[in-house]
């Protein structure tokens, strides 16, 4: 599944907003986007054991950030990632405001692409979060390390990305 061509949602209502695009052209691509979530869902359908694997480790990865940092910090910062126009996991990370979402569904440990953090280190005014994204091929993952600042309406924002 690759949902990168095409913006997240917040993202095409903000363009639909500035007057970017058309509003049939962000209708065209949230249809795509909803498209590419139920062929996701159908997959899983398909094969419930690897789905059902994937959700265990999803669950123990969140479960793990969780009761290190908590649940409302790792929400914060993956807001803050979604945010960025060039980072292809937005569009899964797009509505980790909504608290009746599950924390574990925004983590991707082995079905493509892949989201793994790895690291992370928040205190109160910045954090550090090291995540490795893209192919689920060790050779061709990507890892970055991103820091966040908050700022003066006091919400976390990307102030720096490194590849590694």
């Amino acid at each position: 599944m690759k949902l990168s061509p095409f913006p997240s949602p917040p993202a095409l209502i903000r363009q639909w907003q500035d007057g970017e695009i058309e509003r049939e052209e962000m209708q065209r691509l949230m249809a795509e986007h909803q498209a590419a979530l139920l062929e996701e869902a159908e997959q899983y359908y398909q094969n419930p054991i690897s789905g059902y694997i994937e959700g265990l480790l999803n669950k123990r990865a969140a479960r793990r950030l969780t009761m290190s940092h908590g649940e409302a910090a790792i929400r914060e910062l993956f807001m803050a990632l979604s945010w960025l126009d060039d980072f292809p996991p937005a569009a899964f990370l797009w509505n980790a405001n909504h608290w009746d979402v599950s924390l574990h569904a925004f983590f991707r440990t082995r079905s493509e692409p892949v989201f793994r953090v790895r690291e992370m280190m928040i205190k109160s005014s910045r954090a550090v979060i090291l995540i490795e994204h893209g192919s689920a091929k060790k050779s061709e993952i990507r890892r970055e390390r991103i820091t966040f600042k908050r700022h003066w309406k006091g919400e976390m924002e990307v102030a720096k990305r490194e590849a590694l």
